[in-house]
């Protein structure tokens, strides 16, 4: 028997099996001896350098347990001294004391580790995975859901936490350090400030009237709110510094609900006037209103593409999309479409931007290279919202419960595939109060999405090259508007340098282990951690479940692996019976295919199901109990 503790009811707890299947190693360099200079914190090896970077997120001067720490890594060209540049590299933080693999008493040093958090053996997870995110959920009420998409073995519930609001939440910006998300509250004009690192909102400040639209120029410099105010003197956009949170400037600019966007080099600043059919253009520097463009009777969305330069209105009225050249700040084409255009988007590459038409059930393709439509391609009923990955185009229709997928790679070449996918039972548009913001978010570091489903309170994560998601979170009695991710794993916020925010789960001396695919590099750092004095201590844990399988965790691939287990009371004895509903979480190392399944009673205590585990590695079971 397995046996694993678990907190209490609705909690998840976790079983590690790998496949005979496939053999998982991590290569180790003779020159690695283990840590690197304590006193330095520098690697180089196979051409590479490696600086590594540890202090306290806050005022404190050391690092100590409970509190948040900075963690970098800057890597560069051991030859040229230049940034190695859009690398993913992979990170784990563990206290580093000796292990035994079972059966052996040579300790295991951390490069072994990393080994085994790679096939999950023996029950052996780090304590903080730099490979991870938060899913964060604006629901139609006063909060924000945070859901803990890839729960660890210490029984956290997927809701990890819930933000409050003063009042709901219409639109959103994060910050690029991942550290802050700004939501605009229009009842009450003001703005909400969420910590990312605890998901506590540590301000509410002025916003202008009506905010609405919130955005955050490129460089970082000022936040800016659409005011969307009936009054011509109060509608426009509310200047804001991220800095010092204070309000630096207003410029009314034109009627209507109102759009931004902005040049690549933050110098211009762009605010679409629905009702005036005008584009105000801003000048960053003063913050102040150079000119008004007449675009049309209804421009509805702005977009801006780096490869063009240019920023590109669609309006609704005509079916025109202008195309404004940023160096000028003048219209220099006008794109015939039809009418019903609304929100447009372009790919991250800036080449297509994808614009849909609610009349005519189509989404244009049009190719910033030579800004013509390249395709009209047919979606879902009544697309109204847009969204990107790396592959692919999503586009969610009013009308539809299916959320289609058009593949980049196909632009340009010819007759263009759709794919659809179901994502919950209820089309958005028989649900009250669709939300202006974006309710398809790409994952970090996975070819996959997240779709909110407001209809059954229910966020929905689809991997690409699925015919269905691959698993759902549910939102706990809210109903889901938008969706958002915290980024955990490490993101390169300067040319070469890979950074994270993590919190210290506990004082001591941690390895810190990075490892690069190319060049293969396994290597460990040192970090300290202070105690902490004010943390109270953890409490018991009162319940348990035995997993019932071979000793070594061993199985053969199959489609089909019945899965037995049994949950245990508190006093360690009495079978838990009769629970309402037991489910189960799995996927593949180191986060493929995820699946969740239901668990059925067939003994007293004792819950089946059957798993999927067709292709061979490691997997991460996880079961969950009301």
């Amino acid at each position: 028997m397995y046996r694993q503790v678990v907190k209490n009811s609705a909690r998840w707890t976790a079983l590690f099996l790998f496949l005979t299947s496939m053999n998982f190693a991590v290569a180790q360099s003779q020159s690695d001896t283990g840590k690197g200079d304590d006193k330095s914190w520098r690697l180089e090896r196979d051409g590479i350098v490696v600086e590594f970077n540890a202090k306290p997120n806050s005022q404190q001067s050391k690092i100590r347990e409970g509190e948040y720490a900075d963690l970098s890594f800057r890597i560069t060209d051991a030859q040229s001294g230049q940034p190695v540049r859009g690398i993913y590299p992979a990170a784990w933080m563990d206290i580093g004391q000796a292990w035994n693999r079972r059966g052996e008493d040579k300790p295991m040093t951390c490069k072994q580790r990393v080994g085994m958090y790679l096939q999950g053996n023996v029950g052996m997870r780090p304590m903080v995975d730099l490979n991870s995110y938060f899913v964060l959920v604006m629901n139609q009420d006063n909060t924000i859901s945070v859901i803990d998409p890839i729960v660890g073995i210490s029984g956290i519930t997927k809701l990890y936490g819930l933000i409050n609001l003063k009042r709901p939440g219409a639109d959103w910006a994060k910050s690029s350090d991942e550290k802050l998300m700004y939501v605009t509250m229009p009842t009450i004009g003001e703005l909400a400030v969420v910590n990312l690192e605890n998901f506590k909102v540590v301000e509410n400040i002025p916003a202008g009237e009506v905010p609405t639209r919130v955005s955050i120029q490129p460089d970082g410099k000022y936040l800016w709110v659409a005011n969307n105010h009936r009054d011509a003197k109060k509608s426009g956009v509310t200047i804001i510094d991220t800095d010092t949170r204070k309000i630096v400037g207003f410029v009314a600019t034109g009627n209507g609900h109102h759009e931004l966007t902005f040049s690549g080099d933050s110098r211009f600043a762009y605010v679409s006037n629905r009702r005036s059919g005008t584009v105000s253009v801003v000048d960053v520097q003063k913050l102040k209103k150079l000119r008004d463009l007449k675009i049309g009777e209804q421009p509805i969305s702005l977009a801006y593409s780096a490869m063009s330069q240019s920023v590109y209105v669609a309006d609704g009225q005509s079916g025109k999309i202008s195309v404004i050249d940023t160096k000028n700040n003048k219209v220099v084409k006008t794109v015939t479409a039809k009418q019903g255009l609304g929100p447009m988007r372009f790919s991250q590459d800036g080449r297509w931007g994808m614009a849909v038409n609610t009349l005519e059930h189509v989404v244009y393709a049009l190719d910033a290279s030579n800004n013509t439509i390249a395709h009209t391609i047919k979606v879902e009923d009544k697309p109204y919202q847009v969204a990107f990955s790396r592959a692919f185009a999503y586009v969610r229709s009013l009308d539809s419960e299916r959320v289609s997928m058009i593949e980049l790679a196909h632009l340009g070449k010819g007759k263009i595939p759709v794919i659809t996918f179901q994502a919950g039972p209820v089309a958005p548009g028989k649900v009250n109060d669709v939300s202006i913001a974006d309710n398809i978010q790409e994952t970090p570091g996975e070819a996959a999405v997240l779709v909110v489903s407001p209809g059954d309170n229910t966020v929905y994560y689809y991997m690409e090259g699925m015919n269905a998601p691959m698993g759902n979170f549910r939102n706990y009695g809210h109903r889901p508007r938008a969706v958002a991710v915290a980024d955990r794993t490490l993101s390169e916020t300067h040319p070469g340098t890979y950074t994270a925010t993590v919190k210290v789960p506990a004082s001591g001396i941690y390895d810190v282990a990075l490892l690069l695919e190319t060049p293969r590099i396994v290597h460990c750092f040192e970090m300290a951690a202070e105690p902490n004095p004010e943390l109270a201590p953890l409490a018991s844990l009162p319940a348990s479940v035995e997993y019932q399988v071979a000793a070594d965790r061993r199985v053969q691939s199959s489609d089909k692996m019945h899965l037995r287990f049994k949950l245990i009371d508190a006093d360690g004895k009495t079978p838990l019976s009769d629970l309402k509903q037991v489910r189960v979480r799995y996927y593949r190392a180191p986060g493929q295919d995820r699946r969740e399944v239901s668990a059925r009673e067939v003994e007293k205590g004792v819950y089946e199901t059957e798993l999927n585990l067709a292709k061979g590695g490691a997997y991460y079971v996880y079961v969950s109990a009301d």
